[in-house]
């Protein structure tokens, strides 16, 4: 089936059992899932800490540290995608998988994230609004990069239009993970080692669904 007999099978997504579908899959692999996000957060924000503490005295140094942070953030990024998708998929995961990155990978993503970043500021610069579409339109960029090994212009072309039809959906689906996560932080940030996980999980499903693989 192609991406596009799945879009027309596809007509409204349903935002509260994708979300419902996340709590599951989190629940049932709690403890990991905890694990991964402190790890996470710890990997990249250690050195982002470190980063502003030394703004002041060490400017040079501190630079370093942001790069650093900025590349694992990446790293863990594309760590985090293929881990969501691996749960999605019922494979075994583990704590080195959110580190197990390619350097062809590391680059496209880096590129494409780039490229995402610049076409929605150009676009929020428009009056905001069509930010927020072309922000949903080109949406699973990443996905297609760090699963299909995509080229960043390709992994646009391939979100695009693997959400024809469906963006609104996509965009009340977006707006229900933001809030979900505004409350997660909200219970002083320990909700959101729930609320991250769901989300990711959440997205994998509907990524998953859209370009028609197998649930």
């Amino acid at each position: 089936m192609t991406v596009s007999t799945a879009r027309q099978g596809m007509r409204k997504l349903d935002v509260g059992k994708t979300i419902r579908y996340g709590w599951d899959v989190t629940k049932a692999n709690l403890s990991l899932l905890i694990v991964l996000v402190i790890v996470a957060a710890l990997t990249t924000g250690i050195p982002s800490g470190i980063a502003e503490s030394l703004e002041q005295p060490a400017p040079g140094l501190a630079a370093l540290f942001r790069l650093a942070s900025s590349i694992l953030s990446i790293v863990v990024g594309i760590g985090a995608l293929r881990i969501s998708l691996r749960l999605h998929d019922g494979q075994e995961v583990a704590l080195r998988d959110l580190f197990a990155v390619d350097w062809s990978t590391f680059w496209r993503y880096a590129v494409a994230t780039f490229l995402y970043s610049l076409i929605v500021a150009v676009g929020l610069l428009l009056f905001v609004i069509p930010g927020i579409i072309l922000a949903v339109r080109y949406l699973f960029f990443s996905y297609f990069v760090v699963e299909k090994r995509a080229r960043p212009v390709e992994a646009l072309a391939q979100s695009s239009a693997a959400t024809e039809g469906v963006r609104w959906d996509l965009f009340v689906f977006v707006l229900a993970l933001l809030l979900l996560n505004i409350v997660g932080a909200l219970l002083l940030l320990i909700g959101l080692l729930i609320t991250v996980p769901i989300s990711y999980l959440a997205a994998a499903r509907v990524y998953r669904t859209l370009t028609s693989s197998p649930a």
